[in-house]
């Protein structure tokens, strides 16, 4: 998720070099954004409401990571209508999204709310993880040995623990089956006969 979405005030402005669509610039810069300053950070694509009631944005350089999320929380305003979104081709980074509202009110105002709620709820989770994090309020787990010998050792212990037999059970089993398989092959193996040999006349 691009942080430089999140957090902007969101105004739509007229800009005749892209005809019908008009461009959204942000006008509270809290993050740096990576664009170059001549492509947009979002646009709003033809086919709105003439009173913003309806309209489609197009966010550059995100995916399905924002748009779902964005989605989810544009839908929990109780003046919003209909939202939905698209990730028009996977080789392409930007994502449409459709907002409907009830009673004519504007979809720019919801898109500008759900962004804002987005980073203090994102600026939230981060707070309390740094805080249990400093607090060292966390499971610490041990690196794991993923030797072969390392792994097998404790797969033998879950064994053990679990009433499935011992590994010493197996190793013996191992031995019979293995002298029981010698002394098989050991009666399928025929002695050689040697040829008698002949007495030489003197």
């Amino acid at each position: 998720m691009n942080k430089s979405v999140m957090g902007h005030e969101m105004t739509p402005v007229d800009n005749s070099d892209e005809g019908k669509v008009t461009v959204v610039r942000t006008t509270r810069p809290n993050f740096t954004w990576c664009l170059p300053p001549e492509r947009p950070l979002a646009k709003q694509l033809p086919g709105n409401a003439a009173d913003m009631s309806a309209a489609t944005f197009c966010i550059m350089e995100e995916d399905h990571t924002l748009g779902n999320l964005l989605r989810w929380m544009i839908m929990k305003n109780p003046a919003v209508e209909f939202c939905g979104y698209s990730a028009p081709h996977p080789s392409e980074a930007k994502i449409h999204i459709r907002i409907q509202m009830y009673d004519g009110k504007s979809s720019l105002d919801a898109l500008n709310e759900a962004l804002d709620n987005l980073e203090n709820m994102t600026l939230a989770i981060v707070s309390a993880y740094e805080e249990s994090l400093a607090a060292g309020d966390y499971e610490k787990k041990e690196d794991l040995d993923y030797s072969f010998e390392a792994v097998n050792d404790r797969l033998w212990a879950e064994k053990e623990a679990s009433g499935r037999g011992t590994r010493e059970d197996f190793e013996q089993e191992k031995r019979e089956k293995k002298e029981e398989e010698e002394r098989e092959a050991a009666k399928l193996v025929k002695p050689k006969k040697g040829k008698p040999i002949k007495a030489e006349k003197k």
